[in-house]
C-alpha cells in the first residue's frame, strides 16, 4: 500500500471513522530530540490490514484525535521497542497510551534475540529487507519527501503482519501470559518518564573513580543542570558538558569570578543561572556524608562470587532449555542483588552502609516476580539459602 498523508483535522476525523471498528493497529512514531530536552513528535504512522497512514502533527493539532485513539483501552496498539514511542507520545498527549503490544518483547520470549531490531525481525520473519537510508533524516523538515513517507509507512505496514505471526507463536509456545505480564510492566515502570533526580550523577561520564565527597558535588551540579535543561528545553550537554561538571567538582570554585574560568561563553548562562550553579556547589559541601552518592559496586565476597557463577549457570541452563536469552530470565545485576538480599550478613543486620545504599527490595527485582519467579526465581533463592 502507498501511505496516505494526513495533514488536516477533517482528514484525521475521516481516518478515525474508518478505524472505529478495528481492534488492533500497528503504530510507529518519528521524532526529533537532537537539540531539545523533550522529544518533538514529527510523524505518527498507523497501519491495519486495509489502512496505511502517516499523520503529520506539525500540519494541524492532532492531539484530540490521537488522544481518542491511544487512550482507547479496547484498541490494541502494536509497537516495536516502544519505550521511546511511549515517551514522545506522553509528552505530546499528556498521558501514556494504553493496551500496548510490543513485538520486541514477543520476539525475546520466542528466540535467543534479547533486543532484536525491527529491520532484523522483519527480515527473519518475513524475508524482507527494509530500506534504512532514512534512519537519520530530519523528520521536522517540511515538505516530507516521497522516500521519507515510504520509509515511515514500511515501519508499520510490516509491523501489523509481525503481530499476527508472533502472537500465534506465543500461543503455541504457551507464553502468552508471560508476554502480557511483561507488556503490563511497560506502563508501570516509569509512567511519567521523569528522570530519577537522586541518580543524576550516573548520567555524567567520568564518575567511575571519583570519591564520594566529589560525587556529591557532581550530583548537585547535575540536578541544577537537569532543571535548567527542562526549563530551556535543551539537551543536558548544551547546558553544561560532562567534563566541565567533573572539573567543577574536582576543583570547586567559591565565587562567580572563579566559576567563569571554567565555563565557556558558548553555554550562555546568565547571572542568575551562574549564581544558582554556585549555590548548588556550596550546597553539596553542606550535605551529610550519609547522603553522598556511592559509585562502588556491591561487593561480593569470594564465596558469593562463586555462588553468582552457580546462579548464572542455572539461568543459562534454563534459558537454553527454553531457547531464549538468559538475560530475559535474569540480569547479572539482579542475581547479585538477590545474593545480597538473601545472604546471612543482610538477614542478620550486618550489612555495611555502602552495601545497603540504593539496595532494591526483592519485589523490585524482575527475577523475583511473576512468571520469572515461578520459572526460575524461586529455585535461585532456594539455591542461595542452601549455600549458607
Amino acid at each position: 500500500m502507498t501511505p496516505e498523508l494526513i495533514e488536516s483535522s477533517a482528514h484525521m476525523d475521516e481516518l478515525l471513522t474508518r478505524l472505529s471498528n478495528d481492534k488492533l493497529i500497528a503504530v510507529d512514531t518519528e521524532f526529533f530530540r537532537e537539540t531539545s530536552y523533550y522529544p518533538q513528535l514529527a510523524l505518527v504512522q498507523i497501519a491495519t490490514d486495509t489502512i496505511l497512514a502517516c499523520i503529520d502533527p506539525l500540519a494541524f493539532d492532532a492531539r484530540p484525535a490521537l488522544h481518542k485513539l491511544f487512550l482507547n483501552q479496547h484498541l490494541i496498539k502494536v509497537f516495536h521497542s516502544c519505550s521511546q514511542d511511549l515517551e514522545v507520545l506522553f509528552y505530546y498527549l499528556g498521558e501514556t497510551p494504553v493496551s500496548i503490544y510490543d513485538t520486541q518483547i514477543a520476539s525475546a520470549l520466542l528466540s535467543e534475540h534479547h533486543q532484536i531490531g525491527y529491520a532484523s525481525l522483519v527480515e527473519n520473519e518475513l524475508g524482507i529487507k527494509l530500506d534504512k537510508s532514512q534512519t537519520r533524516t530530519n523528520w521536522l523538515q517540511r515538505p516530507l519527501t516521497a522516500r521519507q513517507i515510504k520509509y515511515a509507512g514500511d515501519d508499520v505496514y510490516y509491523l501489523y503482519q509481525l503481530y499476527h505471526i508472533l502472537d500465534k507463536k506465543l500461543h503455541n509456545a504457551g507464553r502468552r501470559t508471560w508476554f502480557e505480564e511483561d507488556c503490563s510492566n511497560l506502563l508501570t515502570d516509569n509512567n511519567d518518564f521523569q528522570v530519577a533526580t537522586d541518580k543524576l550523577w550516573k548520567r555524567v561520564k567520568g564518575t567511575t573513580k571519583l570519591n564520594r565527597n566529589i560525587l556529591a558535588i557532581v550530583q548537585s551540579i547535575a540536578q541544577w543542570r537537569e532543571q535548567l535543561a527542562q526549563k530551556r528545553d535543551k539537551t543536558r550537554r548544551r547546558i553544561l558538558a560532562d567534563d566541565i561538571i567533573i572539573q567543577l567538582a574536582v576543583n570547586p570554585p567559591d565565587n562567580i569570578a572563579t566559576l567563569d574560568l571554567f565555563i565557556d561563553r558558548k553555554y550562555k548562562l546568565n547571572d542568575e543561572e551562574r549564581l544558582q550553579l554556585l549555590k548548588a556547589i556550596e550546597a553539596a559541601f553542606q550535605s551529610p556524608a550519609d547522603t553522598w552518592p556511592d559509585n562502588r559496586f556491591n561487593i561480593l565476597d569470594n564465596q558469593q562470587k562463586q555462588l553468582l557463577k552457580d546462579l548464572q549457570h542455572i539461568v543459562n541452563k534454563k534459558a537454553e532449555e527454553l531457547k531464549i536469552s538468559g538475560t530475559i530470565l535474569s540480569s547479572k545485576k539482579d542475581l547479585e542483588n538477590l545474593i545480597l538480599l538473601h545472604s546471612h550478613k543482610h538477614t542478620n543486620g550486618h550489612a555495611t552502609e555502602h552495601e545497603t545504599q540504593d539496595q532494591p527490595q526483592q519485589g523490585s527485582l524482575a527475577v523475583a516476580q511473576g512468571w520469572r519467579f515461578h520459572c526460575i526465581g524461586q529455585h535461585l533463592i532456594e539455591t542461595i539459602k542452601n549455600s549458607q
